[in-house]
C-alpha cells in the first residue's frame, strides 16, 4: 500500500511538474509573440511619420495591430498571475479564494440590516406574505413554525409554511414548499425571497438544503428579506411585525457562495 502511495504521489509530482514546462513554454511563445508585434508597431510608427494620403489606411492598421497586443497583452498578465499563484502554492503560501479560477465569482447584492419600515414595498409585501402563511405551519413535534415567501419574474408571489412529519425526513421546509408551488405551476425564475420565523436571539435563516434548492431556479442573485415572527404570546397581534423591527436584507448568493451547480 505504501508503495503504490508513493508511486501515485511521483506521478502526481511529474503531471504537476509537466503542466508548468507547458505553461512556462506558453509564456515564453506568448512573449516572442509580444515582442514582434512591439517591433512591427515600431517601425509602422517610423515609417508612417507624419499623416499624408495613405495616412488614415496606416492609422486603421495601428489601431489593428494595438487591439491584437492588447489581446496579448491580458493573455499575458493572465499567464503572470497563473505563474506567481503556482509558484506561491509551492512555497506554501495561501491563496485568496478571490483569486482562485477553480470557484465562480458571481456578483452579489449587497447585505445590510434595516427597519421594516425603510425596506422597500416589494420587500414589504413579501414579509407580509411570509408571516401570513406562517399561521398555517404544521410543528405540533418542533413547534418551530416558519413562512416563507418568493416572487416570480412575472410578479406574482408564492408562499409556503414548514409541514412535518412524525417520521421527521417526510417534512418539508417553509421555502421548498413556496417554491414548490411556483415551480409546479410552470414557474421557473424567481426574483426576491422572504423568511420570516420566531427566536428569540437571532434572524432564522434557510437550511443548507433549501438554499441549493432556492439557486436550482436563479440566473442571477436575488434579494432575500429574513425578518423575526412575534413571539408565541403575541403571534396573533396585528400588525405582526412593527415599522421599528430590524430586518436582515441578504441574497441567495451570500446565504450559500460555494454551491454545487455542476455535475459534469
Amino acid at each position: 500500500m505504501a508503495e503504490k502511495q508513493k508511486l501515485l504521489h511521483r506521478y502526481m509530482k511529474n503531471l504537476s511538474d509537466m503542466e508548468d514546462e507547458l505553461r512556462r513554454k506558453e509564456l515564453e511563445k506568448k512573449m516572442k509573440e509580444l515582442e514582434l508585434l512591439q517591433c512591427e508597431l515600431a517601425r509602422r510608427q517610423e515609417r508612417s511619420g507624419t499623416k499624408c494620403a495613405g495616412g488614415k489606411i496606416n492609422e486603421l492598421r495601428q489601431k489593428k495591430l494595438r487591439k491584437v497586443l492588447a489581446a496579448y497583452m491580458m493573455t499575458l498578465e493572465g499567464l503572470l498571475c497563473e505563474v506567481a499563484r503556482r509558484e506561491a502554492r509551492l512555497n506554501g503560501d495561501r491563496g485568496r479564494v478571490s483569486e482562485s479560477e477553480n470557484l465562480p465569482h458571481p456578483e452579489m447584492l449587497e447585505e445590510y440590516t434595516v427597519a421594516f419600515c425603510a425596506v422597500g414595498e416589494d420587500g414589504r409585501e413579501l414579509l407580509e406574505a411570509a408571516f401570513s402563511a406562517r399561521r398555517c405551519a404544521y410543528a405540533p413535534y418542533s413547534k418551530f413554525k416558519v413562512g416563507a415567501a418568493f416572487r416570480a419574474k412575472c410578479g406574482r408571489i408564492y408562499t409556503g409554511c414548514n409541514i412535518e412529519n412524525v417520521s421527521f425526513t417526510a417534512g418539508n421546509c417553509a421555502e421548498r414548499c413556496a417554491l414548490a408551488k411556483g415551480i409546479s405551476e410552470g414557474e421557473r425564475k424567481y426574483t426576491a425571497g422572504a423568511v420570516v420565523a420566531y427566536h428569540p436571539d437571532q434572524f432564522t435563516t434557510p437550511c443548507g438544503v433549501c438554499r441549493q434548492f432556492i439557486l436550482e431556479f436563479l440566473h442571477r442573485d436575488i434579494p432575500i428579506y429574513i425578518a423575526k415572527a412575534p413571539p408565541p404570546e403575541q403571534e396573533h397581534c396585528i400588525p405582526a411585525i412593527q415599522d421599528t423591527d430590524e430586518v436582515l436584507v441578504t441574497s441567495a448568493y451570500r446565504l450559500m457562495p460555494h454551491s454545487f451547480n455542476s455535475f459534469e
